[in-house]
C-alpha cells in the first residue's frame, strides 16, 4: 500500500485547494481529465457535506495493487458516525463504511485502476508531492486567515443582524405565490420553503409564459446570507433565461452555470448548488440538471417513479463549463398523475433519537394522500416531517413542490 497524502478539513475555504489537488492526482495516474473532474468534483461534494453539518473530516489517498488492477483509495476520516452519501457510489467502483482500532470511522470509496502501466514509481512520487507541498500552504493560509478573521469579527457581528433580515425578506418576497400558482390551467400545483437559519439557501420557483410552465429547484451548499445570495443570483438568472425564451435545457444550464460560476469568483467563495429545471406543456416534461429524485406519482399513487438526476448535468457553480455534462429525460403525465420535487432537507431529516426521515417514508406519504389536492398532499408531508423531528433541531432548509396534471 502507497499512501498518497493526507489532509485535515476545517475550514470550506481548503475544498478547492483540494479539489484541484485530487484533480491533479488523478489526472497524474490516469492521464484522463474526465475521470480527474468527477473524482475531484465528488470528493469536494462529500468534503462540503461533512463540513456543513459539522464535522472536520481528514481525507487520506492511498494506493493498493490488487491482482488485476489497483485501487486508488479515497478515505475520507472522521470521529462522527455519519450515512454513506447515496451521491458517491456512481463516482466509485466499491464503497465501504469502516471503523479503525482507534475508533474513527472511514468512507472507503476505492476507483480501479486497471492500466498498470501508467503507475510507475515517477508518477507515484509526483502523486506524492502534490499534496505535501499544498499542505504546508494551507498551514500558512489558515493562519492568515485566523488574523483576519481576529480583526474584522466585531464589525461582522455588528452588521450581520441588519443584513440577514433584508436578506430574509427579499427571499420571501421572490417566492411564487399562491394566486400566480392558481392561475396555470391544466395543472394544480404548489410550493413550500422554510429555511433552517434565518436565511436559505434553497430556491425554488415556477414560471409560466406561452403555455410553458418552467419549475426551478436547487440547493446551495450551507447555510446563513451567503448561501441565501446565491439563491438569489440563481431566481435571477432562471427569470432571465426563461424571459428570453431559452428552451434548450443544455444551453439554459451551461449559460446560467456561467454567470454563477463568475459570480461566485468574484465573492471568493467556494459556494455551488444542485439544480433541475423542469419545462411542461401539455402534459410533456422536460427534466435536466443535477438534483434530488424527481419523483412521478401515477393516478391512485400507488406508482411512484423515482428518477435518478445524477446523470443530468453536475452541481452549478463548480466550473465554467459543464455543457458535456448536461442531459435531460421526458416524463409524459395522465389526468391524476403528477411531479413531486424537494431537498435534501426532507428525506435528510432527524429526529431526537439521531434516524431519518428517509426516501421510503416520504414516498409513502406521498402515495397514502395522493387523492387529495396539491396542497393537500404538500401539507400532509410538511405535517408528518413536523411531527418526525419533534424537539430535534432542524439543520437543513425544507423544501417542496408538488404538481398534479388535472
Amino acid at each position: 500500500m502507497v499512501n498518497l497524502g493526507q489532509i485535515q478539513l476545517n475550514h470550506q475555504s481548503y475544498l478547492h485547494d483540494i479539489r484541484q489537488n485530487v484533480w491533479q492526482l488523478v489526472k497524474i495516474l490516469t492521464e484522463d481529465e474526465i475521470i480527474a473532474t468527477r473524482l475531484s468534483t465528488i470528493t469536494s461534494q462529500i468534503n462540503r457535506l461533512m463540513i456543513d453539518s459539522g464535522i472536520n473530516p481528514a481525507l487520506s489517498i492511498q494506493l493498493e495493487t490488487q491482482s488485476h488492477f489497483t485501487e486508488l483509495s479515497l478515505i475520507f476520516i472522521t470521529k462522527n458516525q455519519i450515512p454513506i452519501p447515496n451521491l458517491i457510489y456512481p463516482f466509485f467502483d466499491q464503497v465501504k463504511l469502516l471503523i479503525s482500532e482507534n475508533k474513527y470511522y472511514q468512507i472507503k470509496a476505492d476507483y480501479f485502476l486497471k492500466n498498470h502501466k501508467l503507475l510507475t514509481e515517477q508518477r507515484i512520487r509526483e502523486a506524492q508531492a502534490i499534496f505535501t507541498q499544498k499542505s504546508r500552504e494551507q498551514l500558512m493560509s489558515e493562519l492568515e486567515e485566523k488574523n483576519q478573521v481576529l480583526q474584522e469579527s466585531l464589525l461582522n457581528i455588528k452588521r450581520m443582524g441588519a443584513e440577514l433580515d433584508v436578506a430574509k425578506q427579499i427571499q420571501s418576497m421572490v417566492l411564487p405565490k399562491e394566486e400566480e400558482l392558481a392561475e396555470i390551467a391544466n395543472i394544480d400545483i404548489v410550493g413550500y420553503m422554510k429555511p433552517a437559519d434565518e436565511v436559505g439557501g434553497d430556491y425554488y420557483d415556477v414560471l409560466y409564459s406561452d403555455g410553458v410552465v418552467t419549475i426551478g429547484i436547487g440547493d446551495v451548499t450551507g447555510h446563513g446570507l451567503e448561501s441565501g445570495i446565491l439563491m438569489l443570483m440563481t431566481q435571477t438568472a432562471v427569470r432571465t433565461l426563461q424571459e428570453i425564451k431559452e428552451s434548450n435545457p443544455v444551453r439554459f444550464l451551461d449559460t446560467l452555470n456561467r454567470t454563477i460560476y463568475h459570480n461566485v469568483q468574484r465573492m471568493n467563495s467556494e459556494k455551488n448548488l444542485t439544480l433541475a429545471i423542469l419545462n411542461y406543456s401539455e402534459g410533456i416534461v422536460s427534466i435536466s440538471g443535477q438534483h434530488e429524485e424527481t419523483l412521478v406519482i401515477r393516478s391512485g399513487g400507488e406508482q411512484i417513479e423515482r428518477i435518478d438526476m445524477m446523470d443530468l448535468g453536475l452541481p452549478i457553480g463548480i466550473d465554467d463549463d459543464i455543457a458535456d455534462f448536461i442531459d435531460q429525460t421526458t416524463v409524459e403525465l395522465h389526468a391524476g398523475d403528477g411531479i413531486v420535487l424537494y431537498t435534501d432537507g426532507i428525506p435528510e431529516a432527524y429526529n431526537p433519537e439521531k434516524k431519518q426521515y428517509g426516501m421510503e417514508r416520504f414516498c409513502e406519504v406521498i402515495s397514502q394522500n395522493w387523492q387529495g389536492t396539491a396542497q393537500e398532499v404538500k401539507q400532509a408531508v410538511i405535517d408528518d416531517v413536523r411531527e418526525f423531528i419533534g424537539t430535534q433541531k432542524v439543520f437543513d432548509d425544507i423544501t417542496l413542490v408538488v404538481l398534479k396534471q388535472q
